[in-house]
């Protein structure tokens, strides 16, 4: 009689949690979990967004929870953050995951990673956080519980593995699907903008804490930038959850108000000023021109001064290694400045050109797409 060997057969099923904090990590981990189900049967546990629900994911705690804004924003959140952790760290006895995917969020995830090391769990992170901005010596404090590191930029691998950190390059996830959400001709009939009007996109950043601090003054910059350009139509992209009741009412006028076409935005305008952040990188891969914006209140700021190692803030200008995009922060955020530098774009194909191709080196240093399989591969290896 022959034994049946079938259940022998079939993979074993491997457990993960995934720990995602904003909305950007939520949909990087969400292609990640896709991924890694090429690789065979995954459940997933998570701090789970819209997208890592979507992707299958079962909810510790709901990503939501824990989106802050600056230092202060996290003194007004920290009974939801360390109730979050609590949760996770229970989690892991109960569900007994074979690692735990870090996925950026560095002010919540640089203090869960040690606690779950201690645990014997085995820890992924992906998209590192920024240490050559704040603390270089964060990197070599990570060498002691990051079994591997999946970095999004080329110039970080060298300085982790310095630190004694197995960090492996593996591209920038936005490279995966970065693609405007209609064409260039459906984008401008939902407008209602011709052919050759010139579109202004206004990004104000996707927490309601930066459409407070930004939204105002970005429609200052439109209605400036309206005087003497009868075609210009301003495109405001609202993130989901978000609403303009809160901006001014008369500088709305004449703005166009869009949600779920912030990739249209960025692909199709003529030119944009996006707040620091995952946007400004978007809109530097579209080749689209952009100016950089941010302002925080002045404690963030203060403490920002005292940490940041920075002279740039704008990922693009980061990674290309100078200013390919110019930058208005804090008190150089006005209006007057900020439009005087879209003129130039607007109005001048050759200086729209010339900001194209400054962009391109953006596109080159980050390599090719497949950063989500390359992460799944790693992540597979670790659970193996």
């Amino acid at each position: 009689m022959v034994a049946d060997l079938s259940a022998a057969r079939e993979p074993r099923e491997r457990r993960l949690i995934v720990v995602a904090g904003e909305a950007s990590g939520d949909a990087h981990a969400a292609r990640l979990v896709r991924a890694l189900r090429e690789h065979g049967p995954v459940r997933v546990r998570a701090v789970a967004g819209p997208a890592l629900r979507a992707a299958g994911a079962e909810t510790i705690v709901p990503q939501e929870d824990l989106a802050v804004i600056g230092f202060s924003g996290v003194l007004a959140r920290l009974p939801a953050i360390l109730k979050a952790r609590r949760a996770i760290l229970d989690e892991v006895a109960r569900f007994r995951p074979d690692a735990v995917v870090l996925v950026d969020y560095p002010g919540f995830n640089l203090r869960l990673g040690p606690a779950l090391k201690r645990l014997g769990v085995p820890v992924l992170y992906y998209i590192a956080p920024q240490v050559w901005a704040w603390h270089a010596e964060r990197a070599r404090e990570m060498a002691g519980w990051v079994d591997r590191l999946a970095v999004v930029f080329p110039f970080e691998e060298p300085l982790f593995r310095d630190a004694g950190v197995k960090a492996t390059f593996v591209g920038h996830p936005l490279l995966d699907d970065l693609a405007p959400e209609v064409s260039e001709a459906a984008f401008r009939a939902e407008l209602g903008a011709g052919p050759a009007d010139r579109i202004l996109g206004l990004l104000p950043g996707s927490r309601p804490g930066e459409l407070a601090a930004h939204g105002d003054e970005l429609l200052e910059v439109a209605r400036r930038l309206r005087e003497g350009r009868p075609d210009l139509v301003p495109v405001l992209a609202l993130a989901p959850g978000l609403s303009t009741r809160r901006l001014d009412p008369a500088r709305l006028a004449g703005v166009r108000v869009v949600e779920g076409r912030t990739h249209s935005v960025q692909a199709w305008a003529t030119c944009c000023v996006v707040a620091s952040g995952t946007a400004t990188l978007e809109t530097a891969l579209f080749g689209t021109p952009l100016a950089i914006v941010y302002r925080v209140g002045w404690l963030n700021h203060a403490i920002a001064r005292r940490l940041v190692r920075l002279t740039r803030i704008g990922l693009p200008n980061i990674v290309a290694g100078r200013e390919v995009a110019p930058e208005f922060v804090q008190g150089d955020f006005r209006a007057p400045a900020v439009a005087a530098a879209l003129a130039r774009w607007l109005d001048d194909p050759g200086e729209r050109e010339r900001a194209r191709a400054a962009l391109a080196v953006v596109r080159e240093k980050l390599g090719g797409p497949g950063a989500s399989r390359r992460v799944a591969g790693l992540a597979w290896d670790l659970v193996a």
